[in-house]
């Protein structure tokens, strides 16, 4: 059983080993919006980052606040403003461990996590809030210099990363259990974890752990694991060459950790981190 330091705790449920994609929900274009066609440029660009172009997408986001605007989905659940992939750089060149992006938060500090609980096509689920609850915890019990804050509101501000759902069947497919987050800017966390409709129907609570971790994985700097190639998807990626993502010293190597939580379809694992994980998390922060 979780300890869990928020509302409750429950008894995690055994269950066969299970592989969940964090890939992309769809959302319907705007009339308004002439062109979500990726331009060069940042074709150009997210090529140079070593992230893999194929199926990079421009999508117009509506956000839980009500306001919209363009970002690009990158490797499934990825997003990121224009700047932000613009500005984003290589570092200093990879090795064939784990990775970060070069964007990372800043430290000590203390960050306010919502789960947003309102009664409209936002709001979490119980067994969402739940795996949201067990995610916060997983992060709380490492040795990092990040303490996350867990309550369920509809209000939230600024600073806050603010876990909801998108359930409107126009808006956002309903099928399989998908996430969407991005990275830090400016020293601090991505905002933003959605999770979509088949997510948040879903009566597993250890399969929403895994979930809410990964994407908050993303939130704190993580990429994927399996980045170069996403065989954890049964895909086949394009190389990394000798540049593009930070090496995370005492990791085994990209793709081929099988246990990674962060891992582009990541494993069940009861929605822990796998050991490596940990050692990233922890040489970070």
């Amino acid at each position: 059983m979780k300890r869990i330091k928020f509302l409750f705790a429950a008894t995690a449920i055994a269950a066969s080993v299970t592989f969940v994609s964090c890939e992309k929900d769809q959302t319907d274009s705007p009339a308004q919006e002439t062109s979500l066609e990726v331009e060069k440029d940042v074709l150009n660009k997210i090529t140079s980052l070593h992230f893999n172009p194929n199926g990079a997408e421009k999508v117009m986001e509506s956000d839980i606040d009500g306001s919209q605007k363009v970002m690009y989905l990158l490797e499934g659940d990825i997003k990121m403003s224009y700047d932000q992939i613009m500005k984003m750089d290589i570092g200093d060149g990879v090795d064939s461990k784990q990775y970060r992006t070069t964007n990372l938060v800043s430290t000590p500090r203390t960050v306010r996590v919502v789960g947003y609980n309102g009664n409209d096509r936002f709001g979490l689920s119980t067994v969402a809030q739940r795996g949201l609850q067990y995610a916060v915890a997983n992060y709380n019990a490492l040795n990092i210099n990040i303490q996350l804050n867990l309550v369920f509101s509809t209000s939230f501000n600024a600073n806050d990363i603010v876990a909801y759902a998108e359930t409107n069947a126009s808006v956002i497919a309903q099928d399989g259990v998908r996430g969407e987050a991005g990275f830090p800017e400016a020293g601090q966390p991505f905002k933003r974890v959605k999770i979509n409709g088949g997510a948040n129907r879903n009566g597993d609570d250890q399969l929403l752990e895994g979930l809410f971790t990964h994407e908050l994985g993303h939130c704190f700097g993580l990429r994927h694991t399996d980045w170069n190639t996403r065989q954890s998807c049964g895909q086949q990626g394009e190389s990394a060459g000798a540049i593009g993502a930070i090496y995370i010293p005492g990791t085994p190597g990209a793709s081929n950790d099988s246990s990674s939580i962060m891992n582009a379809c990541f494993p069940y694992n009861e929605g822990e981190f796998g050991q490596y994980d940990r050692v990233a998390l922890e040489y970070l922060y």
